[in-house]
């Protein structure tokens, strides 16, 4: 092959790096979720439990066995999280959650509601569940990504946004923000202040911008 049909060597051409990151917001919202589970068992078991004072019964059986079933994943989830074990592969604690609250819809069917009642009730323990078999898959999408394309910034579940190398000229990093630069006088900033690895997620993205040849700007 002669040396000028050599493929050119593109800088921008890179692998794919991922940084997962980790969010205070879900982390608060996951802790007020599991003491809401905790009250709403502790609540479950106490009305189960004079049922069984007058004899076996398959429903408050099922009740105070669905509550200590998830006063006992939050406490294992505790105990996890002090010493520091990584992530599971499922949310426990929501499959407890989803297990209890479904006990509870179907103790509300012995009762005469409308149609749609029913249906409702059964919709919570279906997402709590969903929450607590994907937990790990959820979690994996809150990530910064550096590809062939640009740099993609998903730091909520839903919502993301790219920029792509052609149109990436600058980066700044200021305190918790890092702006980007799109060189035709816009700019898209990004608060990381909510990120419990924000150090690292700023060290991170810094240095692939730097060695991608994106230039860092000066302070304003």
């Amino acid at each position: 092959m002669l040396p000028w049909a050599l493929p050119r060597y593109n800088p921008k051409r890179v692998p794919t790096e991922v940084f997962r990151v980790e969010s205070r917001r879900v982390e608060r919202a996951k802790r007020a979720q599991m003491a809401q589970h905790v009250i709403a068992a502790l609540a479950l078991i106490s009305s189960a439990w004079p049922h069984l004072q007058h004899g076996i019964a398959l429903l408050p059986v099922l009740e105070l066995l669905a509550g200590a079933l998830l006063i006992g994943a939050a406490i294992r989830d505790r105990l996890r999280h002090r010493r520091g074990a990584g992530h599971e592969a499922v949310g426990w604690v929501e499959i407890a959650g989803a297990v209890m609250t479904f006990i509870e819809a179907v103790a509300k069917t012995r009762q005469r509601h409308h149609l749609a009642f029913y249906i409702l009730t059964f919709v919570q323990p279906v997402m709590l569940l969903m929450f607590g078999l994907f937990d790990v898959y959820f979690a994996s999408k809150r990530a910064i990504t550096v590809d062939d394309h640009g740099v993609e910034m998903r730091l909520r579940l839903i919502f993301w946004r790219r920029m792509a190398w052609e149109a990436l000229h600058g980066f700044r990093i200021a305190g918790p923000k890092i702006e980007f630069d799109l060189g035709d006088g816009r700019a898209r900033t990004f608060n990381l202040r909510d990120l419990k690895n924000r150090d690292a997620a700023m060290e991170w993205l810094g240095d692939q911008l730097r060695r991608r040849g994106v230039d860092e700007l000066p302070p304003p």
